[in-house]
């Protein structure tokens, strides 16, 4: 009785912060091992070269970003809420952060070594918009990668992945909410937007047991 009275708890609570507080609940989210490690592995498996200029595009609050730094490169994180760049200042002061929708960045051509998006051309209408302004934004022979929730991953899935990682409360309450609400998208699709953005090399890989993916091309010179 306990059990499912907490269980409910926390669904009640992210609801309810998706609502009223998001940019709290991405906070929250952002500590949470099982996020923050995909978060950092998706980052180190492409070990871009020191010093790179990186754009993180819909940063939220600014972990990632804030991890970016610690890694030695030099990161500029937007995002089109008002809330999520404030926070973001608040719990990085000595980090470049600014408003900015990923339809329409307010950089010119070829200004990053590096562009990412985490969770955000998956909710974005405009896709091939949002993909053209990545590219345009990277230099040539800059990298763009791209994290998104699989549209393969399903419900065996997530209790198999619940099961492996441990976790109770708020946790297990946010990868459910996560794998329900978060619109998913193909692997396929996003290689697609990428050859259709005329980018070259493209790569693939999965984490969280596939309940993640990511996309990455190059920008040819």
């Amino acid at each position: 009785m306990i059990f499912w009275l907490q269980k409910y708890y926390f669904q009640i609570q992210i609801k309810m912060l998706i609502i009223f507080k998001p940019a709290v609940l991405f906070d929250k989210i952002n500590e949470l091992n099982w996020y923050k490690n995909t978060l950092h592995q998706w980052i180190d498996d492409h070990n871009f070269p020191i010093k790179s200029k990186v754009l993180e595009v819909g940063c939220a609050t600014g972990a990632l970003t804030s991890y970016i730094a610690k890694l030695g490169y030099i990161p500029k994180g937007v995002d089109s809420s008002n809330k999520m760049i404030e926070l973001a200042k608040t719990n990085n002061s000595n980090i470049d952060f600014s408003i900015a929708n990923v339809l329409d960045l307010p950089f010119e051509n070829n200004c990053f070594d590096v562009v990412i998006a985490a969770s955000l051309i998956n909710i974005v209408p405009e896709k091939s918009k949002a993909i053209y302004e990545l590219t345009r934004t990277c230099k040539k022979g800059g990298m763009i990668t791209i994290l998104v929730p699989s549209a393969k991953f399903n419900d065996e899935n997530l209790r198999s992945l619940q099961a492996s990682v441990g976790d109770s409360g708020f946790s297990v309450a946010a990868m459910r909410a996560w794998h329900k609400l978060a619109p998913k998208i193909k692997m396929s699709d996003i290689s697609d937007l990428f050859k259709e953005a005329g980018m070259i090399k493209i790569t693939t890989k999965n984490y969280l047991q596939g309940m993640v993916i990511s996309v990455s091309a190059i920008k040819p010179f």
